[in-house]
């Protein structure tokens, strides 16, 4: 009978420390994936990174290639509206988004802010978009709601490309979105980063348009 307190003292100890790890779990979570939608753009802490070749711009890039040694972006099919061809002497800048992941809708004036900003500075730089939803009509009643949306293709079957892609780019097939990648004039990636961007990665991203 002595021995009863005791060991509801252990279970109930062991049902808060379940409790506190689901929680912590939960907090960590800062990107999108389509079960689990970030609450807000952040950095993606447990990005997978298949091949990283330095560090640059403080960390900015989670997969990062000098000059231009990385390989030349190649999209799978895309679905919808045709993919602005590149301006000559001009950086790209891909951004990989969905409709339903809060952090990608969340940064996209951010960044078509950015991009006006970055001209104006000298870094005239070529934002597109490509959506990762598996549904057509998904994008236009997105749009329908957000007029200011810039046009965006899609994976034309994105539930067999999406992971093969970011493989091709070094990032862990089931890497999270948004990914960031940024194209040098010539067309060869230079940088590809998973999770969203804050007001305060500006200038990273800056300093990497001039290297």
């Amino acid at each position: 009978m002595d021995r009863l307190p005791a060991v509801d003292a252990r279970r109930r100890t062991a049902a808060s420390l379940g409790v506190l790890g689901a929680l912590a779990a939960l907090l960590a979570s800062s990107a999108c994936g389509k079960d689990a939608p970030a609450p807000s753009p952040s950095r993606v802490e447990g990005a997978k990174v298949k091949q990283n070749t330095g560090a640059t711009a403080a960390g900015f890039c989670d997969v990062h290639h000098p000059g231009d040694t990385g390989p030349v972006l190649a999209l799978p099919a895309l679905a919808g509206p045709p993919l602005a061809a590149p301006t000559p002497g001009h950086w790209r800048w891909v951004n990989v988004w969905a409709t339903w992941c809060k952090p990608c809708v969340e940064e996209v004036p951010r960044l078509v802010r950015w991009q006006g900003k970055l001209a104006a500075a000298g870094h005239p730089v070529d934002l597109a978009f490509v959506s990762v939803d598996e549904e057509a009509g998904d994008i236009a009643s997105f749009r329908k709601l957000h007029p200011a949306m810039p046009d965006s293709p899609r994976l034309a079957d994105s539930s067999r490309e999406q992971g093969p892609l970011f493989t091709a780019l070094g990032l862990d097939a089931a890497s999270p979105i948004p990914v960031h990648v940024f194209v040098s004039p010539s067309g060869h990636v230079r940088c590809v980063r998973a999770g969203g961007v804050g007001e305060g990665d500006y200038a990273a991203v800056e300093r990497l348009l001039t290297e």
